[in-house]
């Protein structure tokens, strides 16, 4: 089961689950994500991010085609694909005689998320510090763009479980400094990154009530950026003391 490169949807892109165990990260919504050991051709386990949309309808041609989309418009996004991890979008049956549902894999990272962090431990680093400002800026971009488009935005705020401090701050003031969906590696890839957005996909019921679609796009995404701009503002100050 190969997914590095993730190609066009085939039609009728169909594969077998042969999960040999598996943790929830993240439900809510019309979703869940899982960390999961999967058994590829040489019967070798391959650990992923697995995510279902449990409705039916988004397994049809045109929603995987538009899941598919949306994944393009991330990780093409200047200054924000970058942060968006290689995706494949395909179907499957839970049991032979089971209708097919949507799924996506993801790799997994080795690290934790950022709400996980406290600010001494996650503003230490200097490097560390520019990549979280860019992230925060490309954020406030797309999220612009995609209120100026028409178009449901990037899931920035907790799926997880989290502590009570993290789920107020992202829960209730909606800021993305709190997010469960950006993980932070334990040490940087081939490139020096360290910074993941991972979209678990609970943003799904944007897609199926327009009540939601519209409180997302005009009340929630506003405020996150207000958000995202405080939180780059004192990153910006950390990195001038740090001179």
């Amino acid at each position: 089961m190969s997914f590095e490169k993730p190609g066009a949807i085939p039609e009728k892109n169909e594969l077998p689950l042969d999960i040999s165990k598996s943790e929830i990260l993240a439900q809510g919504g019309e979703s869940t994500a899982w960390k999961a050991s999967v058994k590829n051709e040489g019967r070798e386990d391959k650990h992923i991010a697995l995510k279902e949309v449990r409705r039916e309808q988004f397994a049809s041609d045109a929603e995987m085609h538009a899941s598919k989309e949306f994944y393009d418009f991330l990780k093409n996004f200047p200054k924000f694909g970058k942060f968006v991890p290689d995706t494949l979008y395909f179907k499957a049956r839970m049991s032979p005689d089971s209708n097919p549902r949507a799924y996506s894999i993801q790799q997994v990272f080795e690290g934790k998320s950022m709400d996980k962090f406290g600010d001494d431990e996650l503003y230490k680093d200097p490097t560390l510090v520019r990549e979280l400002l860019e992230f925060a800026n490309g954020a406030i971009r797309i999220l612009q763009e995609t209120r100026e488009r028409g178009m449901i935005k990037p899931d920035l705020g907790r799926t997880a479980d989290s502590d009570t401090h993290a789920t107020i701050l992202s829960n209730y003031l909606l800021n993305p400094r709190w997010t469960s969906n950006v993980v932070i590696t334990e040490r940087p890839d081939e490139n020096g990154q360290r910074v993941f957005f991972v979209d678990t996909g609970m943003n799904a019921e944007e897609r199926t009530h327009r009540s939601k679609e519209l409180a997302q796009r005009h009340v929630v995404s506003p405020i996150q950026e207000l958000q995202l701009k405080r939180w780059a503002k004192k990153l910006e100050e950390i990195l001038d003391k740090k001179k």
